[in-house]
């Protein structure tokens, strides 16, 4: 697989290889699409395991995606020891409570 990195001698003079993490989210979401029509066709399998299989699939799918955002998106991220308060407003209805309740 091609990583970018310089070390191969096809990539010495060319410039890193950065895929955006919009363009990452778009395939994870093509996947899963791809997976999810190949699996509702089968049927030799009944539909309890239909749904185990797709459940399993997208909770792999759901930590890869994770870990594609802790590796691209940086900014406004707090650093260790940091807290970053809530915009203004946000969260509070006027009275200052739970904005869900009455």
């Amino acid at each position: 697989m091609h990583t970018g990195k310089p070390g191969f001698k096809h990539r010495e003079k060319r410039p890193d290889l950065r895929v955006e993490y919009i363009h990452m989210g778009a395939l994870l979401g093509y996947v899963i699409d791809i997976v999810v029509g190949a699996v509702m066709e089968m049927d030799v399998i009944d539909n309890k395991m239909k749904s185990t299989v797709i459940r399993a699939f997208n909770k792999v799918l759901w930590i890869q995606n994770d870990l594609f955002a802790r590796h691209y998106i940086t900014e406004g991220v707090a650093t260790k020891g940091e807290v970053t308060p809530p915009p203004e407003g946000s969260g509070k209805s006027k009275s200052g409570g739970c904005p869900f309740l009455g």
